[in-house]
């Protein structure tokens, strides 16, 4: 297999482990969301999010890649997470959204500039392309919901969030 083979596989294996993790938080938050506002927000998030999934888990079997390990642990991580933000209140989901897709936005760029740097334009770099403007509308959405309150607890929440997601990316690439 090329390098080019490689980083492809990869990009598909980590975004794959992505959506699956977006799909359990925002399934987390749903349950026991009780602001019935949110939780229509939520469930719309949610549905575009299973369609990102969708389309990594048909390239995962079209492509046999091997999808990551993790996925029982991205399973238990990503619904606690989605859980504890709704129990926490609608800051903590806002924080929540935030923290996470500001995090996959980057990533997301990253994968597009390898892309352009490869002179790649196929139907993968589209999709997320399209993805990231669709990831980075829900960041948005949630910066423009959230009270103006940002305790000492928010932003400790955002940062654990943020490494968090960082880390599940990382991990998701190797194994």
């Amino acid at each position: 297999m090329t390098k080019l083979e490689s980083s492809l596989k990869q990009i598909i294996r980590v975004n794959h482990a992505g959506e699956y993790g977006a799909q359990k938080i925002y399934n987390g938050q749903i349950k026991f969301c009780k602001n019935s506002k949110l939780k229509k927000k939520l469930e719309r998030i949610s549905s575009e999010e299973k369609v990102h999934f969708d389309y990594f888990d048909e390239q995962i079997i079209k492509q046999r890649v091997r999808p990551t390990l993790m996925s029982p642990l991205w399973n238990i991580l990503g619904t606690t997470l989605g859980v504890m933000s709704s129990r926490l209140g609608e800051d903590y989901v806002n924080a929540c959204t935030e923290s996470v897709e500001e995090v996959i936005v980057e990533h997301y760029k990253k994968q597009i500039n390898f892309f352009k740097s490869q002179k790649i334009n196929n139907e993968l770099k589209r999709k997320i392309e399209k993805f990231c403007k669709e990831e980075d509308g829900h960041r948005e959405d949630a910066i423009n919901s959230k009270s103006k309150k940002d305790s000492f607890g928010l932003r400790v929440f955002k940062r654990f969030t943020k490494l968090g997601t960082k880390a599940a990316i990382e991990i998701s690439k190797r194994v």
